[in-house]
C-alpha cells in the first residue's frame, strides 16, 4: 500500500479537508433539452461561466493538485466562449483528464468544439473524454427529453464518435440516466447500445439534486415507486452478474445494494465530502452538486479562504448527514462495509449453492467436494482482501 494512499484513507475517515483532485464544473445554465429529470431549463437564467474570472479563480493554490475536470451544464454546446473556458481550465498545473458531458442535440457545434478541444488538450498532454447522454431508445428518449427528433440527433453523434473517435476525442462513452420514465424500456435501450461493440456505457439512477433544482421534488425518482425500484435493482443485479471487471462488479453491486435497501444504505465512498469540489456557472463554490448548499462565491473570496469558514464546516456536516441516502457517484470505491457485503454476497453466489449440491452419498466425493469448496472459498476471500488492503480499488 502506498503511504500517500494510506494518508488519504486516514484523512477521509476523519473528514479532514484535502486539496481537490477532481473539479466538477457546470459551465452554463443554458439548455436545449426539456428533461423530466431536471429543472435547470425552467429557470431561464442562461448564465455562462466567465472565462477570465475563472482563470483568476484557478490560480489559487487550492486547485494546484487538480488532475481531472468535468465540464457539463446545461448544455456546453450552447456556450459561445466554450473554448476560452477550456483554455483557462488547461492552465491548471497538474491537469491530466478532461471529462465533458453533452446531450448531443447540437451535433454540428459539438463536433466543431470537440475537434478544437482535442487540439488544445493534445498540446497539454490532457486526455479528452466525451460522454453522450442517452435516456432511451427512439420515442422513449424523446418523451424523457421533451424534444421531438432528439433521438435521431443523439444517434448521429454516437455513430460518428464510434466511427471517428480519433478525430474528436481520446475516448467516449454513453451515460444513461434511469428514472420511472424509462425503466420499463431499459432493455431495449441496453440492446441498442450493446450493438456498438466495446462501447462503454454508464447506467445510473436519476436522484434528487440541488444544483438542477429537483432536491425537494424529484417525482422521477425510482425510490418513490416500489415496483420501479425493484425493476432497477433487478437490472443492476443482472449487470453485476455479467460484469467482466472487478470495478464494474463493485459499481453494479453497490447500485443493487442501495436499491434493495430502499436508499438507506450507501456503500460507496464519496470524495466530494472531504476533497473534491464543484464550481457552477456563477462561480459559486460547493462541495457536491447533489446536496451541497453554496459555500460562497469565488468572485468575492478564494477557495482557500472559503474552506476555513464556519459556513464550509456547516455545509460539510449537512451533506455528511445526507450522504448515506445518496446513490450518486457509484463509480467511487466501496467503503469497508461495502467491500465486506460484496465478499459475503459474492461468496454466496459462487460457492454456497455448489456446497449444497455436493454428493453426500459417496464418502470420497463428499470429502473431495468439501475440500474443493473450502479451497475456492478461501482463494476468493483472500483475493478480495488483496483488493481491499493492497490495491485499494
Amino acid at each position: 500500500m502506498k503511504i500517500r494512499q494510506f494518508q488519504e484513507i486516514i484523512k477521509t475517515q476523519f473528514r479532514m479537508r484535502q486539496v481537490p483532485l477532481v473539479l466538477q464544473m457546470p459551465i452554463t445554465s443554458r439548455c436545449n433539452s426539456r428533461c423530466k429529470t431536471c429543472n435547470v431549463w425552467k429557470s431561464h437564467d442562461n448564465n455562462d461561466i466567465d472565462p477570465q474570472a475563472l482563470g483568476e479563480v484557478l490560480k489559487d493554490s487550492f486547485f494546484s493538485e487538480v488532475r481531472s475536470v468535468g465540464l457539463n451544464g446545461g448544455e456546453l454546446t450552447l456556450v459561445p466562449k466554450f473554448l476560452e473556458i477550456l483554455e483557462n481550465v488547461l492552465t491548471l498545473p497538474k491537469i491530466k483528464n478532461l471529462y465533458c458531458i453533452s446531450n448531443g442535440l447540437f451535433p454540428k457545434r459539438l463536433f466543431e468544439y470537440l475537434e478544437k478541444a482535442k487540439e488544445l488538450c493534445n498540446k497539454r498532454g490532457v486526455h479528452l473524454h466525451i460522454c453522450i447522454s442517452v435516456d432511451g431508445y427512439g420515442k422513449v428518449q424523446e418523451n424523457v427529453r421533451g424534444v421531438p427528433n432528439s433521438f435521431k440527433k443523439t444517434q448521429e453523434v454516437i455513430e460518428t464518435l464510434y466511427s471517428h473517435r480519433e478525430k474528436y476525442c481520446d475516448s467516449f462513452s454513453v451515460g444513461c440516466t434511469i428514472s420511472i420514465h424509462n425503466i420499463d424500456n431499459i432493455k431495449e435501450t441496453q440492446s441498442y447500445l450493446e450493438s456498438f461493440k466495446g462501447l462503454a456505457v454508464e447506467y445510473h439512477c436519476a436522484i434528487p439534486n440541488k444544483r438542477i433544482k429537483t432536491f425537494e421534488n424529484a417525482d422521477y425518482y425510482v425510490l418513490k415507486d416500489d415496483k420501479k425500484r425493484l425493476q432497477v435493482a433487478e437490472f443492476f443485479y443482472e449487470r453485476y452478474l455479467q460484469s467482466k471487471s472487478i470495478q464494474q462488479r463493485y459499481q453494479n453491486f453497490s447500485n443493487f445494494y442501495f436499491l434493495t435497501h430502499k436508499g438507506q444504505e450507501r456503500i460507496n465512498t464519496c470524495d466530494f465530502l472531504c476533497r473534491d469540489v464543484t464550481i457552477d456557472e456563477n462561480l459559486n463554490f460547493m462541495l457536491c452538486a447533489t446536496a451541497s448548499e453554496v459555500i460562497g462565491n469565488l468572485k468575492e473570496h478564494s477557495a482557500s479562504e472559503l474552506v476555513k469558514t464556519k459556513r464550509y464546516k456547516m455545509v460539510q456536516s449537512e451533506i455528511a448527514h445526507y450522504c448515506n441516502h445518496c446513490g450518486h457517484y457509484s463509480y467511487h470505491p466501496l467503503t469497508l462495509k461495502g467491500r465486506l457485503e460484496y465478499i459475503k454476497h459474492d461468496m454466496q453466489n459462487r460457492y454456497v449453492w455448489s456446497y449444497y449440491e455436493i454428493d453426500r452419498s459417496n464418502i470420497k466425493k463428499n470429502i473431495y467436494g468439501h475440500l474443493s469448496f473450502f479451497k475456492f472459498f478461501f482463494i476468493e476471500y483472500f483475493r478480495q482482501l488483496y483488493y481491499i488492503i493492497w490495491k485499494l480499488q
